[in-house]
């Protein structure tokens, strides 16, 4: 009698039971160039399979490592799988390396069993210290097995950028940030051998919510072509600086002069223009004109009398 493999109800119910016959001696592999035989002296043998469901993991998407996040309010967004409930920790890490560990509210994601989906929230530092500086935000999806994620990144005051320059000058543009809790900032331009630039550094008092532009102006100053640090100071409203200087890099370039033609007479002296120029010219000309006239005039009303 010929001993076949025993399957018990298919491979599909074998799998969900975890239990599996093969026959000994037969090829796993399906691909195997070499045919199978059997064998009288085979014997079934029944090989437990463990099936390993689903682990529970969580991933950060923002904030995103090294990123700075401006004011108080912390966005989170998290994509999950198969879990439960979510696990965070908001850590602040002092200056002097010394952490600070916060143990935020546990958020549920499924009322029975598990689930996969994105969550985001808001988290409000004031209420974990309320301080800028350097944090570590961490989430886990509870549950056997599950992984940890987490991203470090800072929280600043306010920040600012660059947005273009004028025209005429040259002068760099600024655009402050939403900065709320900031009442004015100082700007201070340095160039590269890290001399102000400014008498008195140029202060902005910020409206509280709103995008406040300054101009810098350096072309007063007379300063050459060349690399400028531009670096702002917070403070608030009683004077007291509260964070940290945020600074940019800027380049800074000298307008050309007006296009003026040498003529080597008065008008290159005068430094005018090439419109200048021609307006004087027209304007010469008119005047020339009229007292040509008038002295023709002239001549023709003396010419006149004599011969009467």
């Amino acid at each position: 009698m010929k001993k076949t493999a025993k399957i018990l109800g298919g491979f599909g119910i074998a799998a969900a039971l975890g239990v599996l016959t093969i026959p000994l001696g037969a090829s796993a592999v399906t691909n195997d160039p070499t045919p199978y035989v059997e064998s009288p002296d085979s014997a079934d043998v029944t090989v437990q399979l463990v099936v390993v469901g689903e682990t529970p993991s969580v991933t950060i998407e923002k904030p995103s490592d090294n990123e700075n996040v401006v004011g108080l309010n912390i966005p989170v967004s998290t994509v999950y799988s198969n879990a439960s409930r979510l696990v965070y920790q908001l850590i602040y890490v002092a200056p002097d390396g010394t952490r600070t560990t916060y143990d935020l509210p546990e958020v549920p994601v499924a009322t029975t069993g598990t689930a996969s989906g994105t969550h985001t929230m808001t988290i409000d530092a004031s209420l974990y210290g309320g301080k800028y500086g350097d944090y570590i935000l961490t989430s886990r999806a509870d549950g056997a097995g599950s992984t940890t994620d987490s991203v470090a990144f800072k929280l600043i005051s306010f920040d600012f950028v660059v947005k273009g320059t004028e025209e005429n000058t040259g002068n760099p543009i600024v655009t402050v940030l939403e900065s709320p809790g900031v009442y004015k900032t100082l700007f201070q331009v340095f160039d590269e051998a890290g001399n102000a630039i400014f008498d008195e550094p140029i202060e902005l008092v910020l409206n509280e919510g709103a995008t406040t532009d300054v101009t810098l102006p350096l072309a007063k100053y007379g300063v050459p072509t060349g690399n400028y640090k531009i670096v702002a100071t917070p403070y608030d409203a009683s004077g007291t600086i509260i964070d940290a200087n945020r600074s940019r890099t800027i380049y800074y370039e000298v307008p050309e002069a007006p296009d003026v033609p040498n003529t080597g007479s008065i008008f290159g002296g005068l430094n005018l223009s090439k419109s200048d120029l021609v307006s004087t010219g027209l304007a010469l000309l008119f005047v020339c004109a009229f007292f040509g006239i008038m002295i023709i005039v002239k001549r023709n009303k003396k010419n006149s009398s004599k011969r009467r």
